[in-house]
């Protein structure tokens, strides 16, 4: 019934091509073909996949899969594309995702957003307790999947599903507090450790100890490779492994607290806590702390960009846990210190430092630049606008944080930058080509879209464009 051969037009590009003969061919690419080639595959992905959900939408209306004998839709997608279980699950979610939202299956379609994405986005629409709803902010969803990084879709789907079903939230973290649990052990000579459950706050905070050991074990290995490498030297060259650092660096944490007297004081190790004004407001008010909510923060759904309450290492966590550590706690806006110095240095200051550096550290997870995952703890701050080049300000809206390897290729590479609609870096090449992620429209001022300008947004309108400006910071 079916035919094993490939039609043009309709099956997969190269059908008797062997590997060793495909990567000769494109090892005769420069690099710019190459990169351009990368980015057109990407696009053929999405396409397909779409294609897919459209083919299991509608093998599924039909009730195609019974032809065979299948005894429904899991066999007959393991019986023609081999397929595993989860591969099974997560098809069959995106399928009637973009069968109930048509216009993530446009956005897939026409390669806006990537497959991870609306793998996130079906993962969400399956949620028994709130998934039906998603329909109330999917485009606010597609426009973040677009234009922001894959975890800060994560994140924000985490928050809407913490909004939409406040109570299930709540007792799922109590759930997962009582279930809290580890085993030390040792395997074949070596350390078998494994933990779960607890708080959001605990997690936050015993993450936020465990990078600051592992920064140490980094600096460390750093110092060691420019003593006897230079300080240009590669990463290949550090003497162990993240892995092995972070081993040590679990190792350490377990020598200083065996070292310390049971009545000792140690270090204290901040963290932070970082929500937006509509949140908080909106916290205290369920509690019944202030009055019922007015104004723009009636509806939780209008923004979820400005409804989070995060720990500064990029953890969801429970209101309530919010409120509790502003009670207990110290409260200061983001835009002073301590002592409500405001932290806008204009050009007095060469680097950035206290308040300011905290400030900025605090407005990012990771390396601003488009790709970089290395966490903010290992970053450096950096003027968009630069200091001599462009005569730059040592000002939080002129910063953005990077890691010292992307911070020197910017300037290698001559590459500028400016902050679009949303806050989000946007990089731009030598010859202004920006440099994003395939698919990725540009949200560009108005008086920017022509790519000449590269003065950086004021603080006052990055208030209005969305970048997380206004915080509340509390020290837990």
């Amino acid at each position: 019934m079916y035919e094993n051969q490939f039609k043009k037009g309709t099956c997969i590009l190269y059908p008797w091509v062997m590997f060793a003969d495909l990567v000769e061919e494109l090892m005769g690419l420069d690099d710019f073909e190459v990169t351009e080639r990368l980015r057109q595959v990407e696009l053929r992905r999405r396409r397909d996949e779409a294609e897919m959900a459209a083919l299991i939408a509608v093998v599924e209306a039909r009730g195609i899969w019974a032809a065979d004998g299948h005894l429904g839709m899991k066999g007959y997608l393991r019986g023609n594309g081999n397929w595993s279980n989860s591969d099974v699950a997560c098809a069959r979610r995106n399928a009637r995702l973009m069968n109930d939202h048509p216009v993530v299956g446009d956005a897939l379609l026409d390669g806006h957003i990537g497959i991870a994405q609306v793998n996130e986005l079906g993962r969400a629409r399956s949620n028994r307790r709130c998934g039906d709803e998603i329909g109330v902010v999917i485009d606010q969803l597609l426009d973040i999947a677009e234009q922001l990084p894959y975890e800060s879709l994560r994140t924000v789907v985490k928050r809407w599903e913490s909004l939409a079903d406040a109570d299930g939230a709540h007792r799922d973290a109590e759930i997962t507090n009582e279930r809290r649990t580890v085993s030390l052990n040792e395997f074949d000579g070596g350390l078998d450790l494994r933990a779960s459950g607890g708080s959001a706050l605990n997690t936050a905070m015993m993450k936020k100890i465990f990078d600051h050991f592992v920064e140490q074990e980094f600096n460390a290995d750093v110092a060691q490779r420019s003593e006897e490498h230079g300080e240009n030297a590669p990463a290949s060259l550090l003497p162990r492994t993240d892995a092995q650092r972070r081993f040590d660096a679990l190792a350490k944490i377990f020598e200083r607290a065996a070292s310390m007297p049971a009545d000792a004081i140690g270090p204290q190790i901040v963290l932070n806590i970082v929500a937006t004004q509509e949140r908080y407001e909106r916290e205290l008010a369920t509690l019944g702390l202030i009055d019922a909510i007015r104004g723009p923060y009636t509806d939780p759904f209008a923004d979820l960009l400005h409804q989070y309450c995060d720990s500064e290492n990029g953890i969801s966590l429970d209101g309530h846990d919010a409120i509790r550590a502003a009670l207990t706690g110290h409260v200061r806006r983001i835009v002073v210190d301590t002592e409500g110095v405001v932290i806008n240095f204009g050009r007095t200051r060469r680097l950035f430092s206290g308040g300011a550096r905290t400030a900025l550290k605090l407005m990012a997870q990771s390396c601003e630049n488009v790709g970089c995952d290395i966490g903010q703890l290992s970053c450096q701050i950096d003027h968009i606008a630069e200091w001599i080049r462009d005569g730059g300000a040592t000002d939080t809206d002129n910063g953005a944080v990077k890691c010292g390897g992307h911070n020197r290729n910017k300037h290698r590479l001559g590459i500028t930058e400016r902050r679009d609609k949303v806050g989000k870096l946007i990089q731009f090449r030598r010859d202004g080509t920006p440099i994003t992620p395939v698919g990725q429209r540009l949200r560009l001022n108005e008086d920017e879209s022509d790519g000449s300008s590269h003065e950086c947004t004021r603080t006052s309108e990055l208030d209005q464009l969305g970048w997380p400006i206004h915080r509340l910071e509390w020290a837990a």
